[in-house]
């Protein structure tokens, strides 16, 4: 009974990623290259909510400053979330060549802290039409900003969500990470790009200030710390269930920084994992469920192989019938990354991958985690 509940699973998994990755073949690697040009006459405000980022925000505010985007149409918030560093000092350093406003916010000043409370002070006091969302962490390209408003008003977008990919650094750890993070990308654009989405990150994401008001923001969600991203673009799901964009033009793609060790990749991952249980729509936790039970079945396959449970050609198919579509669709979203040279790892990530998911199933039932600094609960 047990083996064939398994073998049932992996096919729906194979089918499942077989048409994932038909859908991003379709849509990215031979889809339209190109974006309708419309005028470039958006003002756009850029927030980034920053909490002990002097190492990293000079880099950020370089690259807005390269913008390919009329900067008189442009202004950038940083919230400063407490910061114990000298981060301001770096803002307040690089203010006068940059060649637009950037204003700072300290939440210390409305005694509230925390990353949805510096996003929703920052759209209060935001003058653009258009908010766009990174981090302060993350490196941008000089099409960056032109590439969001020109899908916002070519395509009516009410949330465009770009990708999110890792900062090369010739280490093992940051490929294995990257490839993970392809895998979550590049499902969450397959999802929008046929209307039915589910993830997206914060650290690349715009959307019109009116639409954030409309849905009122994060009301509803304010007591989670994780979902600044995804439970937005739930909710304006909702009401534009046919206008959340992928932006899947490379030129839009953000870098960030990869975890450094496996701790603080324990701590991220468990405060995304904490907002499992938040979700509304039945079919993303449906999904959830249906890919922890299917890897905690590929962990037990060798003990029933061992037992004779399970014959030697059933767990090669198994194996077989659950990577070989899995290779077919990250292939090409790491050739998008501009990762071609990580495929050859694929393999690996798919063998510890349900050592990931099991591990991370489980710790999303329990409540917890330490990021920048503050212990989550």
């Amino acid at each position: 009974m047990l083996i064939n509940i398994l073998l049932f699973l992996v096919a729906i998994y194979a089918l499942f990623t077989f048409t994932l990755a038909g859908i991003w073949l379709k849509k990215v690697t031979f889809g339209k290259r190109f974006m309708r040009k419309v005028p470039k006459d958006t003002t756009i405000s850029v927030l980034v909510a920053a909490r002990n980022e002097a190492l990293n925000i000079p880099y950020l505010l370089r690259d807005l400053a390269k913008q390919r985007y009329p900067k008189t149409l442009l202004e950038v918030i940083i919230i400063n979330d407490h910061s114990t560093d000298d981060s301001v000092f770096q803002i307040e350093n690089l203010r006068n060549e940059l060649g637009f406003p950037v204003h700072i916010i300290h939440l210390e000043e409305f005694d509230i802290r925390g990353k949805k409370n510096a996003i929703k002070i920052g759209v209060q006091k935001a003058q653009g039409e258009l908010i766009v969302c990174t981090d302060a962490d993350c490196r941008v390209g000089e099409f960056w900003l032109l590439g969001m408003q020109q899908l916002y008003k070519g395509q009516n977008a009410k949330l465009i969500s770009g990708g999110v990919t890792f900062i090369p650094n010739g280490r093992l750890w940051t490929v294995l990470q990257s490839i993970e993070f392809a895998s979550l990308v590049g499902s969450g654009a397959c999802a929008m790009m046929i209307g039915k989405p589910n993830m997206c990150n914060g650290a690349n994401i715009a959307y019109p200030k009116a639409v954030f008001e409309e849905v009122n923001g994060f009301d509803g969600n304010e007591h989670i710390a994780s979902g600044d991203d995804e439970f937005l673009m739930h909710k304006i799901a909702e009401k534009y269930p046919n206008q959340i964009v992928f932006a899947h033009y490379q030129p839009n793609i953000v870098f960030t920084q990869s975890q450094e060790n496996l701790r603080t990749f324990v701590q991220q991952r468990k405060r995304w994992a904490s907002k499992w249980n938040h979700y509304k729509d039945w079919k993303v936790t449906f999904l959830a469920i249906a890919i922890f039970t299917l890897n905690f079945g590929m962990l037990l396959s060798p003990i029933l192989w061992l037992r004779n449970d399970l014959t030697t050609s059933q767990f090669m198919v198994l194996w077989l019938v659950r990577c070989l579509p899995e290779y077919l669709f990250l292939a090409p979203v790491l050739s998008f990354f501009k990762k071609s040279s990580y495929i050859k790892y694929i393999p690996l990530v798919q063998v510890l991958y349900p050592f990931y998911v099991v591990f991370f199933g489980i710790s999303a039932w329990k409540k917890g985690y330490v990021w920048k600094g503050r212990r989550h609960f």
